[in-house]
């Protein structure tokens, strides 16, 4: 059974998060362009007509743009802090960190999911005030209110599908390179699809080839939540008869064969990258004291020496000597809170104040001798 490191995955996921919300004027640049395409040319294109007869364009369009934010952050908010990482030495950092490379990645995915759901949301208020609303399902309020949720999975779980692309690119490009990759995947995965024009209006040909696109299903299966509007080419109403829920499980059941595909490749190439040195400096002093502390703690039983780490892990070694200078001097109380303002609990602090002295005692016969 494959096991996952909580903590590592919640350290990755609060640190991106927290650096996202810092950046003001990231978040507003980022969302202007859904912002434009939900009031001007979503209402723009409606009034143009086509699409079929009985499609409400308004509704397909909306979720179309949906599809376009979590392809253009996705991609982006997920694959982009890794290239800065990168640049500034931190890849080093994850290369020698004491967790299994799987938790990085998911820790990163569901990172960037978070960040396209909260664009997303946005967008999606905007669209309240323009009539884009959760599908009803014929019960008024109360049906609109049961469509969130599923919709909000949808759309977490597409964003994660999206955000393995942009891990991808980050592994393998760099900061000049970088977008010219996202340009050339994001024009295609939103425009050469289902998502802005009903694919049965590209013609008989191309219309089985855009279905080789995941855009077409990820915007066909948030529709049967937001607006209920999914064209005549949707899944439901071209292969089931209109059944909007099972041409749902249709679009999941294609999206999760992509997902484990990319998932996959996400995990595997990201994973291989993180072998690679940045050449960042950051990354060589972390390295450099991991390498320390393996010799210093080789010789400790298993017990005190998996503490011994696990303390040091979140502590630099500067700080680190502080504490044991001040616990040395008799103010155990300073080194105590410096240990629990580290997120160092009751528990563990007394076990290491214990392993190390025992490891003091070692260096001395040691020195003796």
């Amino acid at each position: 059974m494959i096991a996952f490191d909580l903590e590592a995955i919640k350290g990755i996921v609060k640190r991106e998060l927290t650096k996202y919300f810092r950046a003001k004027q990231l978040i507003m640049s980022s969302l202007i362009m859904p912002i434009i395409f939900m009031l001007f040319l979503r209402p723009g294109f409606a009034n143009i007509g086509g699409g079929g007869a009985g499609i409400n364009m308004l509704n397909y369009l909306g979720a179309g743009i949906i599809c376009m934010v979590f392809i253009m952050s996705g991609i982006m908010m997920t694959g982009m802090p890794i290239i800065f990482d990168k640049m500034l030495g931190f890849q080093d950092i994850y290369a020698v960190a004491p967790v299994k490379r799987r938790n990085l990645v998911l820790g990163f995915l569901i990172a960037g999911a978070i960040k396209s759901c909260f664009m997303a949301l946005i967008v999606i208020i905007i669209g309240l005030f323009t009539g884009l609303f959760p599908y009803d399902w014929g019960l008024g309020w109360a049906g609109c209110l049961l469509s969130i949720v599923p919709l909000a999975a949808t759309m977490f779980f597409g964003a994660m599908i999206y955000g393995c692309i942009g891990l991808v690119i980050s592994a393998k490009t760099d900061m000049t390179n970088s977008f010219l990759w996202n340009n050339l995947i994001n024009m295609p995965l939103v425009f050469v699809s289902g998502a802005i024009i009903p694919i049965d209006a590209f013609g008989k040909t191309a219309e089985y080839a855009l279905l080789f696109n995941p855009t077409t299903w990820m915007a066909d299966a948030i529709r049967v939540w937001l607006g209920g509007e999914i064209g005549t080419a949707g899944t439901a109403k071209a292969f089931f008869g209109g059944n909007l829920l099972l041409g749902y499980l249709a679009d999941l059941a294609v999206l999760a064969l992509l997902g484990v595909l990319l998932f996959y490749l996400a995990f595997k190439i990201f994973g291989n990258s993180l072998t690679e040195s940045s050449g960042g400096m950051a990354g060589t002093i972390h390295r450099k004291s991991a390498e320390v502390r393996e010799k210093m703690f080789k010789d400790l039983e298993p017990e005190d020496r998996h503490i011994m780490m696990k303390v040091t892990n979140k502590i630099d070694m500067m700080k680190m000597g502080q504490i044991m200078q001040f616990a040395s001097e008799g103010k155990q109380d300073i080194a105590v809170k410096m240990l629990k303002d580290a997120g160092i609990n009751d528990e563990d602090i007394s076990k290491f104040f214990a392993a190390g002295m025992r490891m003091m005692r070692k260096m001395r016969k040691q020195a003796q001798k």
